[in-house]
């Protein structure tokens, strides 16, 4: 018990001074509990820079940046190991812009709280010889909370949306792949996204984990795309207590309308799971 209270007040000082970005697809960090009655919750700190202007691939301002800052608190619980339940609230900690108006630049910020998303993943888990699969498909619903400022982080907008997942694991390696779509009731364009993620486990003691490499597609009808790799790594420290880091860098970046593109993100969260 010592060692657990040391581990979690030694990831609670890490998330205090390191920010993160949020790109798990499903608490906790897309593992647990794969239990029945099991629950648990994610902590995650966002850090995402975004370093121009863009008009299609065109920087029309050079160094017009983006940052923003978001803390993540999201939960799950698990009715059946098949069936569960999610709920993410985001809060804007800090976000800024710079903006072109009429030659000028222009900045405008934003905090508060973020539009909050409901799932229920279901789940389906094949355990073979040396190998163990799953498959998940999670209707998704989001409520707009953020409001109606100048600038707001989120799209502060009803939307409903599905997730397709597909994981394989060996007792030395993992490979997941996923797609996501998202419809809006109001102006915001259909969103899609797909996510390709191959690593490697690591196995010492009692602990085990994951060293990825990470690549995600975002796609919106208005003609943005944007390609993004980068590495994650993910670790059990105890049955109650995981960790997840990524980083990802835009290597291809298109905006419908102006808006900001070439940027990169990082991750750092820490989760909970009884």
């Amino acid at each position: 018990m010592t060692s657990i209270i040391r581990a979690r007040i030694g990831i609670a000082i890490l998330l205090v001074v390191v920010s993160a970005e949020a790109r798990c697809d499903q608490p906790i960090f897309n593992e647990m509990p794969r239990w029945d009655n099991g629950w648990g919750f994610q902590i995650v700190r966002e850090l995402r820079t975004e370093r121009d202007l863009l008009d299609g691939e065109t920087v029309v301002g050079r160094g017009f940046s983006e940052d923003v800052e978001i803390l993540h608190l999201e939960g799950v619980y698990t009715w059946d190991k098949s069936v569960r339940m999610t709920v993410k609230i985001p809060y804007v900690v800090e976000a800024r812009r710079e903006q072109l108006d009429s030659g000028i630049k222009r900045v405008q910020h934003d905090n508060g709280i973020g539009d909050l998303t409901l799932a229920i993943p279901l789940k389906r888990y094949i355990n073979a010889d040396q190998r163990s699969t799953s498959w998940t498909f999670a209707p998704q619903f989001r409520i707009p909370l953020a409001g109606n400022d100048e600038y707001e982080v989120y799209d502060n907008e009803w939307g409903t949306g599905v997730s397709f997942g597909y994981e394989t694991e060996t007792y030395r390696y993992v490979a997941a792949v996923g797609v996501t779509a998202w419809s809006f009731f109001g102006n915001e364009p259909f969103e899609a996204s797909a996510s390709i993620n191959l690593g490697f486990n690591i196995h010492h003691a009692r602990s085990s984990g994951h060293l990825l490499w990470e690549s995600d597609v975002h796609f919106e009808d208005d003609g943005s795309l944007t390609i993004a790799i980068g590495p994650a790594f993910y670790w059990r420290m105890t049955d109650t207590v995981h960790i997840r880091v990524s980083w990802k860098d835009d290597v291809s970046d298109r905006q419908g309308t102006v808006d900001h593109g070439n940027g990169d993100a990082l991750t750092v969260g820490i989760g909970f799971v009884f």
